[in-house]
């Protein structure tokens, strides 16, 4: 259907309102079809691989990525004929597609009209009853207004922010008791993120699974669907594990779960890509959870099975052409999964972990597609989001996608900083997930197996491969030469522990030996960039390794790693040294990561229990609840509300309470 009054208005230039690996997808697509675009850059950010760039004034996502002025005033001084919010940021506010219009610029997703219809959960879930599309039981408001509803609300519930997505300022509840608490931290969260405070309180499905469709419509009318996507894989109610199809949906829920997301879209006259979310129960009763009225983060699964590049339908469809795909034509090719890569750590509640990352290895593209930021060494900021990379795999069956992602991120190294790579491994692994038997709870109950600890004879053995097969980064002649050439002994600090070690080289094999202990054969080396393979005593091992800033050897195996340095290139003053106050009275509590303080809870002379939150540290859009580690009295507090701390920074002394 084409609708002659709709205008063809070509975009030339392209503004693209965000950052990171969705910024780097759009500009891919949009130069080519032969649109020159153009990256926001910030003081943090300074770098964009978009044709020509404009810089943002600011010193926080308000000013910058959130500030709709700004990014219209970008657009209009770069000439550009329309925007692209991305993911996140604004684009789901309504206020960028009004500014945009007002301003004569396209804006790439609904009007504005349309966000606000859905974008607000309330009337998203109206709208889905008045369709007969099912929804949950739910409770909107402020925090005081649902409070005073807490007797009357269907236990175990979720918290939400009734604006906005993405797994932001959503929390569980058990009990009336901790529900004023949750909502508090909710409605902050929600403010922060969104700057809406009014809250979702809804009953808890228990264990479903997390199905979308993903929908395409244009300006004539015509509205289409690219079939579903399964994200129950998630932590913090953030997906880390998508795929399409779903393995749960058989073809009588797919056509249910498609025909009620289209009739929705063309109820209110959606436009653009969008996606309407469900939970799915274990006897396929599904529920509508919301509809994103963007592109999602997960859409490479879906563009994989349908062959559909969905930047460049977006793109089209703002520029008012009509659709060139009909529904008999989109049709299932295999399947594909996508791996979110993080900087978290699965062992630590996958708590934030900003750092720099020294090395950095994707998979070869005919194993896997790469949606990334970076591919050399980078500096991972407290200020964003903790992903780093999208891995995607596509093969004929589901198990082939599976062995394919398994050796995807076999290959991935990103050495230097905590990342969940070595957790999604072994979810490949996993029984039950090879079967499809997942849910949204999965990562509650899969515990990734640790492995067995790593002997010290085996770094010992892969820093010596090092030391002998490769050429120190040092200008002193005495490191240049390698003393250790001249003797059969050499010391090492290994994590900060002196090491002393003997040993004998041949032509194709050493072996060593730590004080009176047997010594051990090495064979079978293999150095490469960042890989080094041996045999110790006839067992087959394999390190990664890097030189990191300080000159120091990182090595690395699956969960652990130590800082090697040789003894006659320590630095003066090398003591290690502890950050935390500690002496008779008492200790000292600092910050885990970098970020910032958004809260503090206690008041000096005060007397605190062990478990009590001392207050909430903000990194990476995740609030941190700094906890009393022993019962004892706050002495002094060394920070202020809206201070940036960095790691290991003391923030709070405490004094031990005297018997």
């Amino acid at each position: 259907m084409i609708d002659n009054s709709i205008k063809y208005r070509p975009i030339h230039r392209l503004l693209v309102a965000n950052r990171g690996e969705i910024a780097v997808r759009i500009i891919r697509t949009a130069r080519k079809m032969g649109i020159k675009t153009i990256g926001v850059i910030t003081k943090f950010e300074p770098h964009t691989t978009a044709d020509e760039e404009i810089f943002l004034e600011g010193n926080t996502l308000a000013e910058t990525y959130l500030n709709v002025e700004a990014i219209i005033k970008a657009a209009l001084a770069k000439k550009a004929d329309a925007i692209h919010p991305g993911y996140g940021f604004l684009s789901e506010n309504p206020l960028l597609a009004e500014a945009s219009q007002k301003a004569g610029l396209l804006f790439v997703g609904p009007t504005a009209e349309v966000i606000r219809k859905i974008g607000d959960k309330a009337n998203a879930r109206r709208l889905a009853q008045s369709l007969d599309i099912p929804v949950t039981k739910g409770f909107f408001g402020t925090v005081e207004e649902i409070y005073k509803q807490k007797q009357e609300l269907p236990y175990p519930l979720l918290i939400k922010a009734a604006v906005g997505g993405g797994g932001k300022a959503m929390i569980m509840v058990i009990s009336p008791t901790e529900l004023y608490s949750k909502l508090k931290q909710a409605s902050r969260e929600a403010e922060r993120y969104f700057g809406d405070k009014t809250l979702l309180v809804e009953q808890l499905i228990h264990q479903p699974r997390h199905i979308e469709v993903q929908i395409l419509a244009d300006h004539h009318g015509n509205c289409i669907h690219l079939y579903e996507r399964e994200c129950s894989i998630q932590r913090r109610y953030q997906k880390i594990i998508e795929e399409s199809p779903s393995p749960f949906v058989t073809e009588a829920l797919r056509e249910k779960l498609t025909s009620d997301a289209l009739k929705l879209c063309k109820n209110i006259g959606y436009q653009n890509a969008g996606t309407v979310e469900f939970l799915v129960d274990k006897n396929a009763n599904y529920f509508f959870l919301e509809v994103n009225a963007r592109l999602q983060v997960e859409h490479p699964v879906t563009e994989m099975i349908t062959s559909i590049d969905l930047v460049e339908q977006q793109l089209l469809i703002a520029m008012g052409l009509p659709l060139e795909l009909s529904q008999e034509e989109i049709k299932i090719d295999g399947h594909a999964l996508e791996c979110r890569i993080y900087a978290e750590d699965p062992q630590n509640n996958f708590q934030p972990a900003p750092g720099k990352i020294l090395s950095v290895q994707w998979p070869k593209e005919s194993l896997a597609r790469t949606d990334s930021w970076f591919y050399e060494p980078v500096e991972i900021l407290p200020d964003f989001d903790p992903m780093l990379a999208k891995i995607i795999t596509h093969a004929p069956t589901r198990s082939y996608a599976i062995e394919k992602m398994k050796m995807a991120l076999q290959s991935t190294l990103l050495m230097g900083n905590i990342n969940n790579i070595w957790y999604l491994k072994n979810i490949m692994k996993n029984s039950d997930f090879k079967a499809g038997r997942i849910n949204t709870d999965f990562c509650e109950v899969f515990k990734a197996p640790i492995p067995a600890p790593t002997t010290i004879e085996s770094v010992v053995a892969a820093t010596l491969i090092w030391q002998f097969q490769t050429k120190p980064l040092t200008t002193d002649v005495w490191g240049e030469i390698g003393f250790f050439r001249f003797s059969n002994q050499v010391r090492y600090l290994i994590n900060g522990k002196p090491i002393e070690i003997n040993y004998q080289r041949e032509e194709e094999h050493f072996s060593f030996s730590l004080k009176e202990e047997t010594p051990k054969a090495v064979s079978n080396v293999l150095i490469e960039e960042n890989k080094i393979e041996f045999s110790l005593d006839n067992k087959k091992l394999q390190f990664n390794w890097v030189i990191t800033p300080d000159n120091e050897l990182l090595l690395e195996r699956e969960v652990e790693n130590w800082k090697v340095m040789p003894h006659h290139q320590l630095p003066k003053n090398s003591a290690n040294k502890n950050p935390l106050i500690s002496n008779h009275n008492g200790a000292g509590v600092t910050a885990p990561i970098p970020g910032k303080i958004i809260e503090i809870n206690i008041h000096e002379g005060e007397q605190i229990k062990a478990g009590d939150t001392l207050m909430v540290l903000e990194a990476m859009k995740m609030e941190n609840h700094i906890q009393m580690p022993q019962d004892g009295i706050v002495k002094k507090i060394f920070i202020e509300q809206g201070n940036q701390v960095k790691a290991n920074e003391i923030l709070v002394e405490i004094e031990n309470i005297k018997n």
